[in-house]
C-alpha cells in the first residue's frame, strides 16, 4: 500500500494566491556580530544565540510617517545587542531572581525547580525546565557555572554586547577601589548586557566584574554593575559608598537616562545595604555571614567563597554623568526610598527599587521635567511587594532636588486585590513623552487564567492633572481577543512617542499548567489614546488598521517576503520615533549556499528544512517600508504538522479544521 506524506498548507496557499501583490510594512535585516564572540558549542557545534536590545531613539526623518513616510533604508540607524552563549541562569536584567525572590533563596538546582512548580507550572519544571537554567545546554553559561566557579581555575563569558554589529566592552571592567587579593584578573570573562541608549547614542547597560583566578578558584567581585559607554572601557556606574561589603562588591543596574537643562543623567538601583545575611538559607560554599561576621573575611570579601553569591537590598537610583569622560567610576547622585518602610531588610526579604525607564513630559502634567517608572517595595505587614511604580517629580523638583518625588504604586498592578493575593510582583518597563506607562504583573502560580499564570502586560496613563490611571490589562483592552487573547501572556519591551508598543506575546493557547511554555512572538500594538485627535498619531495607527499585530504578518509579501521568510521574529525589544524596531528572530536558512531560501512556506509555524535544519537565533531590525499602508498586510497562515495517511484519511474539511487548531507546535 502506498504512503503519502503531505503538509497541510491550504490557507497558506490561498492567502498567497489572493495577495501576491502586497508587499509587507517591515524589511528584516540581521545586525548581530559574525566573528569575535566567545562562541558557545554543544556536541562540537556552535549554539550562540544573538539578541536585539535596544536602538537610538534619535528622530531621522522629516515626517511624522516616519520610515513610512520615506526610505531609511541607507539610514545609519543605531543598534545595541548581546550574546548568549548558554543559558543565563538567573536574568541580567532583573535585581532578584524572577523579580520575585529577594530572599535570595534560589541558590540550587531544587529550589529552581520548586519556582518553576510553584509559580510556573509547567510538567517541564522537572526537569528540563531547571536543567537548562542550572546546568545550560552548552559548554557556557549556566546558573551552575556561576555558583561553582569558585571551583574552578576559568570561567569563560556568556553574554556580550555588540553596538552595529560588532563587539565591544571586552576589556576588564573598571574595579578601581577593590579587588580580591592575590587573585588576577581572567580576560573575556565578564557577562554583560545592553539595556538602553542615551540621547548620544551611547548604550546603556549592565556587566558582571569578570572573573579574578589565583590559579585554582575564580572569584566575582559584583553579579553586575550598571555601565555606560560603548568602547573597551565604559564608565562603571558605583552602589553606595558605604565603606563595607555594599562598597566593595555591590550591585548596580542601568535600563535609560534622560536631561535635565545641561545635565544628563542615568538611572537605574544601585545596593545601598547588605541583604540579611544571618539566614542561613542564604548560604552556599561558605556562610554569609562570614563576610560580615568575620573581620579576616570583611576585610576581602571577593576573595572568600562565602561571598561569592552576596547580595543586597537596592534602590531606585539616579547617577549624575554630566561631563563624565569614558573609564570612570561614578558615584550615585540619588535614591528614591521604599514605600511605608525604612528598613533594609524585614522577614529575611531585601527591600528593592528599580527605575527601568523616564520621559521628559511634553504632556501639561510635569511639563519639561522627567518622570520614572520601574519598581519599588511596598512593606504590608511583614511582607515586602515588589510592585509597578511611578515617580513622579514634586514642583520643587530641579537640578539641585532630584531627590523631590512622589512614589505612587499602580493600582490593579498591586500584589493584593483587597484582600486576595493575585500577583506575585509587577514592574513597569517603559513611559514615553505622552506619560503613558507600559509593564508586566505576574500572576501568581495559584491564579493562573485560561492554563496559565503568565506575566499580564498592562498600560497606564498619567492625565493632565498628573494622576497615574489603574492599570489596564492589553487582553481586556482588546476584548480578550486576537492577539491578546484572554490570559495572554507576555513581556513589554519599549513605548514609542506614537504609543507603539513592542513585545513579545503568546502566540497560542495551550495549557502551560502541567503542559510547557507557550511559543511567544513579537508583536506591535498601535494604541488608542481615548482622547487623542492628534493627526500624525491618526495616521500612525491606521498604517496598522488601529490594532495590534505580530510581527511576522507584517515581513509576508512583497519584494522583500523570501529575504523576510528566513525569520520569524521572536521579541520586539525597542522601537525609535521613525518606527525602526529592533528584535530577535529564529533564522531558518536550510541551505547556506542559497541566501534566499528560508522556512518551508510562510506560514507562522513553518517547518525549516523539513525540520531537518537547526535554527538559529539572531539579532534583527525591522525598518519600516516607505509608503507601505495598511493595504499591504498579509497574514501569515497557521498550518498543521504534516499528516501521513495510509488508505482511507481525515475528510478535507476536517484537516482544514486540524490547521486552524495547530495540533502540534513546530517551534
Amino acid at each position: 500500500m502506498s504512503r503519502n506524506n503531505f503538509k497541510i498548507s491550504l490557507i497558506a496557499a490561498s492567502v498567497m494566491a489572493a495577495t501576491s501583490s502586497q508587499a509587507a510594512l517591515y524589511k528584516v535585516v540581521e545586525i548581530g556580530p559574525a566573528s569575535g564572540y566567545e562562541a558557545g558549542l554543544s556536541n562540537g557545534v556552535d549554539i550562540t544565540e544573538f539578541y536585539g536590545s535596544a536602538i537610538d531613539k534619535s528622530k531621522q526623518t522629516g515626517t511624522n510617517k516616519g520610515c513610512f513616510g520615506e526610505d531609511c533604508s541607507s539610514n545609519a540607524i543605531v543598534t545595541y545587542g548581546d550574546s548568549r552563549a548558554g543559558s543565563e541562569g538567573h536574568s541580567y536584567r532583573q535585581e532578584v531572581p524572577f523579580n520575585y525572590d529577594s530572599s535570595f533563596y534560589y541558590t540550587d538546582w531544587g529550589r529552581n525547580r520548586d519556582y518553576c512548580r510553584n509559580e510556573l507550572g509547567y510538567q517541564t519544571c522537572d526537569p528540563a525546565w531547571t536543567d537548562k537554567l542550572w546546568y545550560s545546554f552548552s559548554d557556557h553559561g549556566g546558573l551552575r557555572r556561576e555558583r561553582d566557579a569558585w571551583n574552578s581555575a576559568t570561567y569563560k563569558s556568556n553574554a556580550q554586547v555588540f553596538k552595529n554589529g560588532s563587539l565591544f566592552a571586552l576589556e576588564q571592567p573598571l574595579s578601581a577601589a577593590y579587588s580580591p587579593s592575590g587573585f588576577t584578573y581572567t580576560p573575556t570573562s565578564s557577562n554583560a548586557v545592553v539595556n538602553g541608549v542615551d540621547s548620544n547614542g551611547v548604550a546603556i547597560g549592565n556587566t558582571s566584574s569578570g572573573y579574578y583566578n589565583n590559579g585554582s578558584n575564580s572569584a566575582l567581585i559584583y553579579r553586575h554593575r550598571g555601565f555606560w559607554g560603548d568602547g573597551a572601557n565604559p564608565s562603571i556606574l558605583l552602589p553606595k559608598q558605604d565603606g563595607n561589603i555594599t562598597q566593595k562588591m555591590g550591585r548596580t543596574m542601568a535600563f535609560d537616562s534622560f536631561k535635565l537643562g545641561s545635565n544628563e543623567y542615568i538611572v537605574g538601583s544601585a545596593a545601598v545595604a547588605p541583604f540579611d545575611y544571618n539566614d542561613s538559607n542564604k548560604n552556599y560554599r561558605g556562610s554569609v555571614a562570614n563576610c560580615i561576621n568575620n573581620s579576616t573575611i570583611k576585610a576581602d570579601p571577593a576573595a572568600y567563597a562565602d561571598c561569592q553569591n552576596f547580595a543586597f537590598a537596592t534602590k531606585a537610583t539616579i547617577w549624575d554623568v554630566t561631563g563624565v569622560s569614558s573609564a570612570t567610576e561614578v558615584q550615585p547622585d540619588t535614591f528614591y526610598g521604599w514605600q511605608n518602610t525604612g528598613d533594609n531588610n524585614i522577614d529575611k526579604k531585601a527591600s528593592q527599587g528599580s527605575i527601568r525607564g523616564v520621559a521628559v513630559s511634553s504632556a501639561t502634567a510635569y511639563s519639561g521635567k522627567p518622570v520614572f517608572v520601574g519598581l519599588n517595595t511596598t512593606k504590608d505587614g511583614s511582607n515586602l511587594f515588589m510592585q509597578a511604580t511611578v515617580f513622579t517629580p514634586n514642583t520643587d523638583f530641579a537640578a539641585d532636588k532630584l531627590g523631590s518625588v512622589t512614589s505612587r504604586v499602580i493600582s490593579r498592578a498591586t500584589v493584593k486585590d483587597g484582600d486576595d493575593f493575585v500577583y506575585s510582583n509587577s514592574v513597569a518597563t517603559d513611559i514615553n513623552k505622552n506619560l503613558v506607562v507600559i509593564g508586566e504583573a505576574k500572576r501568581r502560580g495559584d491564579k493562573r487564567e485560561n492554563g496559565a499564570a503568565p506575566n499580564r502586560m498592562f498600560l497606564a496613563s498619567i492625565d493632565s492633572s498628573g494622576n497615574v490611571g489603574s492599570a489596564q490589562y492589553f487582553d481586556e483592552l482588546n476584548g480578550n481577543s486576537g492577539i491578546f487573547f484572554r490570559g495572554a501572556g507576555g513581556e513589554t519591551g519599549a513605548i514609542n512617542n506614537f504609543n507603539e508598543i513592542v513585545g513579545a506575546v503568546d502566540a497560542e493557547q495551550s495549557t502551560e499548567y502541567f503542559g510547557k511554555k507557550r511559543r511567544q512572538r513579537g508583536f506591535i500594538y498601535p494604541y488608542t489614546v481615548a482622547d487623542s485627535g492628534d493627526q500624525d498619531m491618526i495616521d500612525r495607527r491606521a498604517i496598522f488598521q488601529n490594532r495590534p499585530w505580530l510581527l511576522d504578518d507584517l515581513t509576508n509579501g512583497g519584494q522583500y517576503s523570501a529575504s523576510n521568510n528566513k525569520y520569524r521574529i521572536v521579541d520586539a525589544s525597542d522601537i525609535n520615533d521613525d518606527g525602526v524596531i529592533v528584535a530577535t528572530a529564529l533564522k531558518c536558512q536550510p541551505n547556506p549556499a542559497d541566501p534566499n531560501l528560508g522556512y518551508d512556506t510562510t506560514g507562522h509555524n513553518s517547518y525549516c528544512g523539513n525540520g531537518q535544519t537547526r535554527e538559529k537565533v539572531v539579532a534583527v531590525k525591522l525598518i519600516p517600508i516607505a509608503n507601505a499602508t495598511s493595504a499591504d498586510i498579509q497574514t501569515r497562515a497557521l498550518e498543521a504538522a504534516p499528516v501521513e495517511r495510509q488508505g482511507g484519511g481525515l475528510g478535507w474539511m476536517a484537516m482544514i479544521f486540524l490547521g486552524f487548531l495547530g495540533l502540534r507546535r513546530n517551534k
